[in-house]
């Protein structure tokens, strides 16, 4: 669409031609203009600008101080020139830069600390699916997401023989903008992976976007740490313990309340009397977990290895896992009355996994979590409407709908506390069920045809359309006046087709 301006005149100074020409070049579009990184699981850049204070050195990690402008400019992590040349562009040892020097260098310093893991529960398929945001959304070659081995030793800079690849998803299509991440408007890709069964604990998930060539040839690199929690896990991770600045009197009592995030309400209480020996941040908690995981039937405290939570002697390694559910929980440590629960921490960045496609009548299982937040309550809309729906959790279980035709629905989870919110998007395609009948009209949109000649002409409820470009499977309308399809006459078709 060509905006309209008004016509007149502008009376410019004479300049040299190398004044106009450097003029230029400051014009030209760069690699810093157009971009994106992981979301889920959250990459080192991302994570750093979520959690703040690294320009003013008030981060508690060390990675993201030393890392403050590439922090800043989370979605410029590419080298041009790329396609199938990653591994020349982007040597050994400098991986999480994306082979460039300076800030982005850092995010390789093994010295360096960083903002918490994102823990992965897997299923028993080992299957999982990713989150790519993308700040300025374009065409797109591939993505290829890797996992470091059980050889990797993380005291030791990444390097391409440490990775192993775990998913290969190659699209054309630009997501729309959608979410909000990091103060920036982004769209989503979602990234189907598969964890190898030896991929537990802690790893460091690479990730490589390759655009089209044929739009521009460049690529994006980021890492994720995570922590992988075996496939056959009952627990919930339902948030970390950090108390290093709570020193306690001997008497003092500590009391643990659980509550259910549906409801809200208290299911448990757990006390302690601090001890001698106890009033220590990582004396106390380390009590107090031992106690929890004695008496709770709802939670267990401490790090989970293997299958196992064990309760360590520290003031922010522990962390409350839920036994096949997430529960919210409070600490007090006031020897008077119990206040209700406060929410210390804002809700993080949002993502939603779960299936994009779906048959009528399928099981369908949308699963919404934060990268952060304490006391988090869940609210979910989805349109068109779908009746019986429990919409204040955080996990939507349902039977796709039985539809006549292709139908796009399309999720959003909002995450909230006293602190403020935070929302993400999914789209679920459900698809009508074949039975066998007639075949489709003559030139009549079919979802499983490939067009891949830009003005094709086609009927679709009642109306004929035309594409711009390259596509397969997306519903003429579904992306609005200015998507792939547009009704042929109107104003908004593409240039190229007008008049045919």
């Amino acid at each position: 669409m060509t905006a309209s301006r008004k016509t007149g005149k502008i009376v410019l100074p004479v300049l040299a031609l190398s004044q106009i020409a450097a003029s230029l070049m400051a014009l030209a579009p760069s690699t810093a203009s157009a971009h994106g990184s992981m979301s889920f699981p959250i990459s080192r850049e991302v994570a750093c600008k979520l959690e703040g204070g690294h320009w003013s050195g008030t981060s508690k990690f060390s990675g993201c101080v030393a890392a403050a402008s590439a922090v800043d400019d989370w979605t410029a992590n590419a080298q041009g020139g790329s396609d199938g040349k990653h591994e020349q562009l982007v040597p050994n040892g400098n991986l999480c830069g994306g082979g460039k020097k300076g800030s982005w260098a850092e995010l390789d310093n093994p010295k360096h600390t960083w903002p918490a893991a994102t823990v992965l529960t897997p299923g028993a398929d080992r299957k999982m699916t990713f989150r790519y945001a993308q700040s300025a959304p374009h065409f797109t070659k591939y993505f290829k997401v890797y996992i470091s081995k059980d050889s990797y030793n993380p005291a030791n800079p990444l390097t391409w023989n440490d990775l192993e690849r775990i998913g290969l998803d190659e699209r054309r299509d630009k997501p729309e903008l959608t979410g909000d991440l990091a103060a920036r408007k982004v769209g989503y890709t979602d990234i189907a992976v598969q964890l190898p069964a030896w991929a537990t604990g802690k790893r460091v998930v690479y990730t490589v976007w390759q655009r089209d060539p044929n739009d521009n040839n460049e690529a994006f690199y980021s890492c994720s740490d995570v922590d992988i929690a075996s496939a056959n896990s009952q627990w919930q991770h339902s948030g970390a313990i950090n108390k290093r600045d709570v020193v306690l009197n001997q008497g003092m009592k500590v009391t643990m309340r659980v509550f259910d995030r549906a409801r809200g309400s208290d299911i448990e209480r757990h006390e302690i009397t601090v001890a001698a020996g106890q009033q220590r941040p990582e004396q106390w908690v380390f009590a107090l977990a031992k106690q929890v995981n004695k008496d709770s039937k709802f939670v267990k405290v401490g790090k989970l290895v293997g299958n196992e939570v064990q309760p360590l002697e520290s003031a922010d390694e522990n962390s409350v896992y839920g036994i096949n559910k997430a529960y919210n929980f409070e600490i007090e440590t006031s020897m008077g009355e119990i206040k209700p629960p406060v929410d210390d921490i804002a809700p993080g960045v949002v993502s939603i996994s779960g299936k994009t496609e779906a048959k009528a009548g399928e099981a369908v299982s949308l699963r919404a979590s934060a990268a952060a937040g304490t006391n988090l309550s869940y609210l979910w809309t989805v349109s068109p409407k779908i009746d019986g729906l429990a919409l204040n959790t955080a996990t939507l279980n349902f039977a796709a709908p039985k539809v006549s035709k292709n139908t796009v629905y399309t999720f959003k989870a909002t995450a909230s506390n006293a602190l403020g919110s935070k929302n993400a998007t999914h789209v679920l395609t459900v698809k009508a069920n074949d039975n066998g009948g007639t075949p489709p009209v003559e030139g009549a949109w079919d979802a499983k045809k490939i067009y891949d000649k830009e003005c094709t002409k086609v009927s679709h409820n009642g109306k004929e359309w035309m594409n711009g470009w390259w596509t397969q499977g997306k519903e003429p309308g579904s992306d609005g006046q200015w998507g792939t399809w547009r009704v042929l006459g109107s104003a908004e078709m593409h240039t190229q087709c007008k008049g045919k």
